[in-house]
């Protein structure tokens, strides 16, 4: 019997992945003014943050999950304190390499 243990996505990995999609995703999510302030504004106040999972995606995706399985990703823009004050989508990616799945929660 072998037990699979999980490889977790290294921050720079779930970084690379959750932009990716966003690039590809974006157009269709974001407002148009949104998409031209992040393409205006990210070359000096981007940001693409690898943050702690938190435990309340259940409330909005409506499905529980365990925050050791997946990796939480933050796309917006940082004031002048460093301190991300524009989420354009956080993301959600699982850790499980043959079944990758994830979540985005886009801005309003």
């Amino acid at each position: 019997m072998t037990e699979t243990t999980l490889t977790k996505l290294d921050p720079d990995q779930a970084i690379d992945i959750a932009y990716d999609i966003f690039l590809e995703m974006a157009g269709e999510n974001l407002d148009p003014a949104d998409i031209l302030l992040f393409n205006l504004q990210f070359e000096e106040r981007g940001a693409v943050e690898f943050v702690e999972t938190a435990e309340d995606w259940d409330q909005e995706i409506g499905v529980l999950i365990d925050p050791n399985e997946y990796a939480e990703v933050w796309i917006g823009l940082v004031n002048e304190q460093d301190e991300m004050d524009d989420i354009f989508a956080k993301f959600l990616i699982s850790h499980q390499e043959e079944d990758r799945q994830y979540h985005i929660i886009w801005k309003k």
